[in-house]
């Protein structure tokens, strides 16, 4: 019998200031939504909710674009210091993220705006292999 959740749960480190998570994510349509699950969970028991919107859409969205234009495997990271969340989004995929004029018709092309709207900072870095999106959200962020 198939393993029904094959993602490990958080987290790998956990004190005062500082918890990380990091998961293994399947190359799968359905690994997106796993993605926010897991993102919504940690945020939650880190005491973080009033980041749990913004960070699981930013999430989506990398995670999605990881599935479309990156190669597995694609691991998801969540890094919390004090009351700011890095999260970092990684494949095997050469292919770097570039925003794209999206026109009001057009299915497609406006995660990376979406990504800057929701976060705070965000950029692309090399990997071991492939490449690493990352994001930064910070609670006191004013709306």
């Amino acid at each position: 019998m198939k393993n029904p959740n094959p993602v490990p749960p958080p987290p790998i480190r956990d004190d005062e200031n500082t918890r990380e998570a990091c998961w293994d994510l399947p190359a799968d349509p359905r690994a997106a939504g796993t993605a926010r699950r897991l993102a919504r969970e940690a945020l939650t028991a880190w005491g973080m909710s009033a980041l749990v919107e913004d960070v699981t859409v930013v999430v989506s969205e990398l995670v999605g674009n990881a599935l479309v234009h990156g190669r597995a495997p694609i691991t998801l990271s969540l890094h919390r210091h004090g009351r700011i969340v890095r999260g970092e989004v990684t494949d095997h995929g050469a292919m770097w993220p570039t925003p794209l004029p999206a026109c009001s018709d057009e299915e497609h092309g406006r995660g990376l705006t979406i990504v800057a709207a929701c976060a705070d900072r965000w950029g692309v870095e090399p990997a071991q292999e492939g490449k690493t999106v990352w994001f930064v959200c910070a609670e006191w962020r004013s709306r």
